[in-house]
């Protein structure tokens, strides 16, 4: 199994480059699998709009979302080349508040994400003007955009800190979200053959 997660706050345009990939791909017969946290089917789409439009503790949310991969993770097959909207990195960059937070979702991606680590995570770093623009014009999509927005700070630093730890060798990407969506598009397609995962 081969997985590829893109990573970023809402607005990022991480949605629309997996889009384009998603075309690129089916246009040159490339077989793959695109799914997303939370999320994936239909049991686990029930599971997404509990997440995104109550108001749970911190606790809950980090077992809510490790047991929505772990479930998603086990119905995917080993063989084939996974693009993921969200992985743990997101876990770690929205739920870590305290030292606490963080020892706890690194416990659970060494015991139950360990072997499902990303190749690559291309992580869409964008600037707060450019996302205030966006998201003026796109509008609030649930309760978890709402909550989060006002902590965009704290968030992008935790991606950036994960995105430093050594995690099984996996290559993290960080992608200037604020570019022209073509240009994004052949950044990630250029990474992507340079390390033969698809051709």
């Amino acid at each position: 199994m081969k997985i590829i997660s893109f990573e970023g706050f809402e607005y990022s345009g991480k949605s629309t480059q997996i889009k384009l990939l998603k075309a690129y791909l089916k246009k040159n017969k490339i077989k793959s699998t695109f799914t997303r946290e939370p999320g994936g089917f239909k049991q686990l789409e029930k599971i997404r709009k509990i997440i995104l439009d109550s108001n749970f503790d911190n606790l809950t949310l980090i077992l809510f979302f490790f047991a929505s991969r772990f479930a998603l993770l086990s119905q995917l097959k080993s063989n084939d080349l996974i693009f993921f909207d969200r992985f743990f990195d997101s876990t770690f960059a929205y739920q870590k508040y305290t030292a606490k937070d963080k020892n706890l979702i690194l416990n659970l991606i060494n015991q139950i994400d360990k072997k499902f680590i990303p190749k690559v995570t291309f992580y869409f770093k964008i600037n707060k003007n450019t996302l205030t623009q966006r998201k003026k014009a796109v509008g609030e999509r649930n309760n978890f955009d709402k909550k989060y927005y006002n902590q965009f700070s704290r968030i992008q630093k935790n991606y950036e800190e994960i995105g430093k730890m050594n995690l099984s060798n996996r290559k993290f990407v960080i992608i200037d979200a604020n570019k022209d969506k073509e240009e994004i598009h052949n950044n990630i397609l250029t990474n992507l053959k340079k390390w033969k995962l698809i051709k």
